[in-house]
């Protein structure tokens, strides 16, 4: 047992000892919460990192589908004007290539188109009844049918056709050979459609 020599060593030793012992806590206390405090920091951004990221995630996942949406509205409504435009213009080309060919019919040149693809029928079908089709009072294709055709035929007259041209029907051989300028007309419209630089991309 220590010996002091009064009341004032005593305490010093004491006061010493409970300062020893109160710093040895302390620093282990200190030690305790800056683990603690590192432990929880560490989670916490850890936690906030996945928050955020989760969050960053969604937010550029909404980001993209907005951008994606908005992309996409863009594109549809560009096509869609770049479609009307198209039309309208390619609508405008045939508008002027029927009313050419409704002048081409009054020509002589069409005297010689019925002749020509009459005479190819005859030749062909001459031996079987055909049926020619023609535009209503196309005066020039019923007076090319009646001389150029060489064997049994009828003409009848439909509001099918509206330029001009016939098409020929053999029943008998099953056949319907189709020389409409309408048809011709058609052919190239549809042509001009798919081959259009201005399709929409």
């Amino acid at each position: 047992m220590p010996y002091f020599n009064n009341n004032e060593d005593a305490y010093r030793l004491f006061s010493k000892d409970i300062i020893s012992n109160a710093d040895q806590k302390i620093e282990k206390l200190k030690n305790e919460i800056e683990e603690n405090k590192s432990k929880n920091i560490a989670r916490i951004e850890a936690e906030l990192h996945s928050r955020v990221f989760r969050g960053l995630e969604l937010d550029l996942n909404d980001l993209n589908a907005d951008f994606s949406a908005n992309l996409s509205k863009v594109r549809n409504e560009y096509t869609r004007v770049l479609m009307t435009k198209r039309k309208e213009l390619l609508d405008s080309i045939v508008s002027e290539a029927r009313i050419k060919l409704n002048d081409y019919v009054k020509t002589d040149e069409y005297k010689k188109y019925i002749k020509n693809k009459v005479d190819v029928i005859s030749e062909k079908f001459s031996s079987k009844k055909v049926e020619f089709r023609v535009k209503a009072d196309d005066k020039v294709a019923i007076e090319g049918i009646k001389k150029n055709f060489n064997g049994d035929f009828t003409i009848k007259e439909i509001n099918e056709i509206e330029i001009g041209g016939f098409s020929a029907v053999c029943f008998d051989m099953g056949f319907m050979l189709d020389e409409t300028i309408d048809a011709k007309l058609k052919e190239k419209q549809l042509w001009f459609y798919e081959h259009s630089d201005l399709a929409a991309k």
